[in-house]
């Protein structure tokens, strides 16, 4: 396969060539792969040179820097093992609350790193739910993913990824893909695991909630701390990334101090209905999570932590 790294302008101008020229395609996470010619095109701005299987540095977008760094961890892997049943665990999404507008004081706490904090502690094949052991522990691939923001969260991506969309001219392909690395037991624990932390982030008085962001008001200092508390105690990395005056006008369209969505910052005003996904289970997530850590810190004295 050749590989050519472009502009997303030029990206997009191969992209509009393609289609003129009814040539089949098919499209990646800002990439194109055209079979006839063998050729690969990848936006320059999400590559990144790094070790091949043979630690010759290659450009690689996230996605295959995570399923290097996979293959180099597991190369004897051929199906990571899962029942058929198990495919609807592909279904679990992630945490999102939304409660209306408001203004006032808010403070908006973020995890570090949530995916990677989550499944370095994991296993490949964890079984589901609340499973403490596997073959293939993800820590090292972690570890060497740990600095390059986009491949660490490519490889939840990555475990879920069963079709890839194909385009001749006008017309759009779905197409099932080959993948040795599914993984619905996995992708449903990450999944748990951020419900988990979403739901107490709901019982400390969060009004909006996205993945691994809550926005607080900052009125109860009670509520706010505990919160903050129940993440020390977990070992959950987290920063306040925003503290301040505000308003939630809509979702994903707030402003905290000098933090504002593209939304707020472009002034739209079309208001959102409330919504609630966050989970509430009767499982104990928080002690499996303090389980699997001290699995982990016992495999993986010489590891750093996430930032």
């Amino acid at each position: 396969m050749h590989k050519r790294t472009v502009s997303a302008k030029e990206l997009r101008t191969i992209m509009d060539h393609l289609k003129r020229q009814s040539i089949y395609h098919t499209l990646g996470s800002s990439s194109i792969y055209v079979p006839s010619t063998q050729t690969k095109y990848m936006d320059i701005a999400v590559c990144k040179m790094w070790p091949n299987l043979d630690e010759d540095y290659d450009m690689m977008m996230p996605g295959e820097a995570a399923r290097t760094e996979l293959k180099r961890a597991f190369p004897d892997l051929e199906r990571v093992g899962w029942s058929g049943p198990h495919i609807s665990l592909f279904d679990a999404r992630v945490p999102l609350y939304y409660e209306g507008p408001t203004v006032g004081e808010y403070t908006y706490i973020d995890l570090k790193a949530a995916y990677w904090q989550i499944y370095r502690r994991l296993w490949l094949d964890v079984a589901y739910p609340c499973g403490v052991y596997g073959k293939y522990p993800l820590a090292e691939v972690a570890e060497r993913l740990k600095d390059w923001k986009a491949a660490r969260n490519a490889l939840v991506g990555l475990v879920r990824s069963r079709e890839v969309v194909g385009v001749r001219g006008t017309h759009r392909y779905t197409i099932a893909t080959q993948n040795k690395f599914l993984s619905p037991c996995l992708w449903a624990t990450v999944m748990s695991l951020l419900h988990w932390v979403a739901y107490e982030a709901l019982s400390y008085g969060a009004v909006y909630i996205n993945t691994d962001g809550y926005i607080f008001p900052t009125g109860n200092l009670f509520d706010l701390d505990g919160f903050m508390q129940f993440l020390i105690d977990h070992e959950i990395n987290f920063e306040v990334r925003a503290h301040g005056k505000g308003e939630i006008v809509s979702w994903n369209n707030y402003q905290i101090g000098s933090v504002r969505t593209k939304s707020n910052e472009l002034g739209l005003t079309t208001r959102s209905k409330e919504f609630d996904s966050v989970e509430r289970t009767g499982r104990n997530w928080g002690k499996y999570w303090n389980s699997v850590g001290a699995i982990f810190a016992a495999n993986n004295l010489g590891l750093h932590s996430g930032e």
